[in-house]
């Protein structure tokens, strides 16, 4: 297969070879035909334009015409009347006084061809020297009537020479034409496959799972934006393979603390305590809790995993946002009793929000938990919702120790944790927030977080009326 240098380096050369094949044709091979119809087409005008002023009665203006035109055209001109005497001659002359081959008999044959009506071109060459003319001849009317020929003898040779110095012109314009072309196709295919080669060069590590490298091109082309693309994607599959050996470090130690307790209280209630049965109570319901915490990380694993990856779809409707809250908020009476944590609902708004009303308890579990989480014995968690004109905003508060500063960017990231939670928290896995994020996006809603050291958290999301 052909590189893409190769390519363009054949590309450039094929079209400075049609450039010179086109500038050979033109200037040697079609210039004395081209410059000699063009010459005689602009002598022939010319002629006539002179012609008529014998019909103006103007000959002393035409014979000044007719001499300036043999002169500064380099041409031999006759003024010859209809019994063939000569009337006017001007310009170069032969030995005789008369213009070349004045006796040739192609200069009879124009004449009479002329006499005839008719314009005639006919080319001559000289036959001693082999010099080149064309003999034109032009009808001489006055007041409607011929009255003579005007015969001009325009020699060739300029054209010629012309073409012989532009062949060995182009011959040295072919020879620089040909070298700069080399170079110069030889540095635009460098140019083009170089930063091809090393996009195809850091491709092949991120292929191999090394998503470090970057590319290294700052034009702002095409090929530029390819590559900032590139590199845009390596930092993106960098941080998916970051996330997944979090993933796998997170679930392992969340799965090894509940899966270490139920083996060991099974093999207890086996082993010491299967007889003694408040012991045995104890140990299988300790059995029971870290079972269903196995179950609430396998289904929060679940849910990141089918939100994140768009397998799910909003199932939306219309309901009172205040009598969803309530009932979530009932659910906490048993865990508040237990930590010493008083959960609180203020609001009353009637409103109806217009949205997945499962999705959005989900929301408010994962909201609540991670309070939960954080607050110690004696604080208070608050659920509000506060009606505006287009929308309902529903906060949950705690009076927990705070976030810090630096954290706040990051506590919306998959399996990421700010500091130890306390020690009467609930059930988590670091991926409630993760969760909250993604229900709320799908909603296009509003939402953030707003936190005070030792003063406490503030979640907050926006529903649409």
């Amino acid at each position: 297969m052909k590189s893409i240098g190769l390519k363009l380096w054949a590309g450039m050369m094929a079209l400075v070879m049609v450039v010179l094949v086109l500038l050979w044709l033109f200037q040697i091979v079609f210039l004395e035909s081209f410059y000699t119809r063009m010459r005689i087409s602009d002598i022939k005008n010319e002629g006539a334009s002179i012609v008529k002023l014998l019909d103006d009665g103007s000959k002393t203006e035409f014979e000044n015409r007719l001499d300036a035109f043999a002169f500064n055209n380099n041409l031999s001109i006759e003024m010859v009347d209809s019994g063939g005497n000569s009337i006017y001659i001007t310009g170069a002359t032969g030995s005789s006084g008369h213009m070349p081959m004045i006796r040739n008999s192609a200069r009879v044959e124009a004449f009479q061809e002329v006499m005839a009506g008719n314009e005639v071109t006919v080319p001559l060459t000289h036959p001693r020297f082999g010099n080149k003319f064309m003999l034109i001849g032009l009808p001489v009317k006055i007041s409607g009537e011929l009255t003579g020929v005007l015969l001009i003898n325009m020699p060739l040779a300029p054209v010629e020479d012309t073409a012989s110095i532009l062949e060995k012109q182009l011959l040295l314009i072919t020879f620089i034409l040909l070298i700069a072309a080399v170079i110069i196709s030889f540095i635009m295919s460098r140019t083009f496959t170089r930063p091809i080669l090393e996009i195809k060069r850091v491709s092949a590590k991120m292929a191999a799972g090394n998503f470090t490298d970057r590319i290294k091109y700052s034009n702002k082309d095409e090929i530029g934006q390819l590559a900032e693309t590139i590199n845009y994607m390596g930092q993106q599959l960098s941080k998916v393979e970051q996330l997944r050996k979090d993933l796998i470090a997170n679930v392992s130690h969340e799965l090894r603390t509940p899966l270490s307790l139920i083996r060991g209280y099974a093999e207890t209630i086996r082993d010491v305590t299967g007889n003694v049965q408040e012991k045995r109570e104890k140990q299988l319901g300790i059995i029971i809790e870290e079972t269903e915490r196995l179950g609430k990380i396998v289904d929060d694993i679940l849910n990141i995993s089918q939100l994140q990856s768009g397998y799910f779809s909003l199932n939306k409707s219309r309901f009172p946002i205040m009598k969803t809250l309530a009932a979530v908020v009932k659910r906490y009476d048993v865990l508040s009793q237990k930590t010493g944590v008083q959960i609180v609902l203020q609001g009353s708004s009637d409103g109806l929000v217009e949205a997945d009303e499962a999705r959005i308890e989900q929301v408010l579990y994962n909201l609540i938990n991670n309070a939960f989480n954080y607050t110690p014995g004696g604080g208070t968690i608050t659920v509000k919702a506060i009606d505006g004109p287009k929308a309902v905003r529903v906060e949950v508060s705690d009076t927990g120790s705070g976030i810090p500063e630096e954290d706040l960017p990051h506590i919306w990231d998959r399996y990421y944790k700010a500091e130890k939670a306390s020690e009467k928290r609930a059930v988590g896995t670091g991926l409630g927030l993760a969760i909250v994020k993604s229900v709320l996006e799908a909603h296009q809603a509003a939402y953030g977080v707003e936190s005070k050291r030792e003063v406490g958290t503030t979640f907050w999301f926006e529903l649409k009326k």
